[in-house]
């Protein structure tokens, strides 16, 4: 780790990784993860990426996404993102990512909650620890690239308005790491959650360090509940259960057997439902039941990564329900920014779920998501080509002497804080809940 870099990354999901190869190797670059490279969510993602198909109607694409964002999505940004999505899938097939294929000419796309067609494109269901992987495995092969695992941002530094560089602590010291240009692709803010899909790490103290410098932000109290999660009374991540196995034909049953909701509903209206169907029935689950998947005894290849999750709590997917339940899942608001990253602030960039560019509105369709994370990191790369900021800046060395843990503990609050404050009926019937 290097105390000068041209461009830092704070970030190594998918909206990092892809912006990181995007940017010309004449750059000096830093990658930081808060943890090991892979604790990102990006990781976790099971579903897949969504992109219009080659000869759909632009606009019913668009339709399921404001349709499922409850239209207060920014339509600009939502044709200008999905107009371009194929553009995407093009790019990571380039970066070595096998995509499934029905024969050699025809991908194997499914179909989600809110989509009117089937339109995602998916690795068995581990779309987005493959996508990664092989952005990763690209990024080692890059000298001009520096990746600095186990460092944890705890704040900017700024100088005369301008972000030129991070504060953080790495290898129990305190680090100041200058450059011209810092790009925030945190991820999400599941870690305020004991439940939640996301990985506990990925607990949005990046919000709060921004809010504290006066950046904009937008829409924070728009989290997004998925409505099947692994029920498990331990607290902690959940395993996610894959909107593409109700895409596949499982529906969603009561206790009692009685099917309540329609299973492909957006996201927030089954969740809803769900949450409905557990206080009437007095229980905290539900089951989504695969009777109607074709091929069901087959089902552990085609779903893995859910198989193996379920035989860890010993159910077999090939022929038991699976217990699910509503979980913290994804975060719509964030740091208000351009699609190529730009924030409020000279310097600061933010990309991926750490951002609010608009595409999603109230609620994210599914399978958007990977596709927002690596549109905008690739914009935000070649922006950063284009015009890559000077460097002003007095350099000096880091003084901190607080408690890590407790730096962060305090931004963590703030957030809480503020979504309790921004929709206070979300806070009493998710988050408090969880005590959070």
């Amino acid at each position: 780790m290097r105390d000068f870099y041209d461009i830092v990354i704070v970030g190594s999901g998918a909206a990092g990784l892809s912006c990181a190869l995007k940017l010309d190797p004449v750059y000096r670059v830093c990658l930081i993860s808060k943890g090991a490279m892979e604790e990102a969510n990006s990781y976790l993602a099971q579903g897949g990426i969504s992109a219009k198909l080659a000869d759909e109607n632009l606009d019913d694409y668009i339709e399921d996404t404001l349709k499922a964002g409850h239209y207060e999505n920014d339509v600009d940004v939502v044709r200008t993102i999905l107009d371009r999505s194929l553009d995407v899938v093009n790019d990571l097939i380039g970066y070595g990512v096998n995509f499934d294929k029905l024969d050699p000419d025809t991908y194997s796309l499914h179909k989600e909650g809110g989509h009117r067609s089937a339109r995602v494109y998916h690795v068995g269901d581990f779309t987005g620890r493959s996508m990664c992987e092989a952005m990763a495995e690209r990024i080692k092969a890059r000298p001009n690239i520096d990746t600095c695992e186990n460092t944890v941002l705890y704040d900017l530094i700024i100088e005369d308005n301008k972000a030129v560089g991070i504060r953080v602590f790495v290898d129990g010291l305190y680090r100041n790491i200058y450059a011209r240009a810092v790009v925030l692709a945190t991820g999400g803010i599941g870690g305020i959650f004991n439940s939640s899909t996301n990985y506990k790490s990925v607990s949005g103290e990046a919000l709060s360090i921004a809010m504290k410098y006066g950046v904009e932000v937008s829409n924070l109290e728009y989290i997004q509940i998925h409505p099947t999660v692994l029920y498990d009374k331990a607290m902690g991540r959940h395993s996610l259960i894959t909107e593409a196995l109700r895409g596949e034909g499982g529906i969603l049953l009561g206790i009692n057997g009685d099917r309540f909701v329609d299973e492909l509903l957006p996201r927030d209206v089954v969740s809803k439902a769900i949450r409905k169907k557990m206080e009437e029935d007095q229980t905290d689950h539900v089951y989504l039941s695969l009777e109607n998947i074709y091929d069901r005894e087959r089902i552990d290849e085609r779903f893995p990564t859910v198989f193996q999750a379920c035989m860890d709590k010993g159910i077999d997917i090939r022929k038991d329900m699976i217990p699910v339940c509503p979980g913290q899942h994804y975060h719509m608001g964030g740091i208000k920014a351009k699609l190529d990253g730009r924030t409020s602030l000279p310097g600061l960039y933010a990309i991926g779920e750490t951002s609010c560019t608009g595409l999603h509105g109230r609620n994210r369709l599914a399978s958007n998501s990977l596709l927002e994370a690596c549109f905008c990191g690739m914009k935000c790369g070649e922006g950063l080509n284009a015009s890559l900021p000077d460097f002003k800046a007095h350099m000096e060395e880091n003084r901190e002497t607080g408690n890590i843990d407790d730096i962060i503990a305090d931004y963590q609050k703030i957030l809480v804080d503020t979504i309790k404050e921004r929709n206070h009926d979300f806070y009493e019937y998710w988050l408090k809940n969880e005590d959070a």
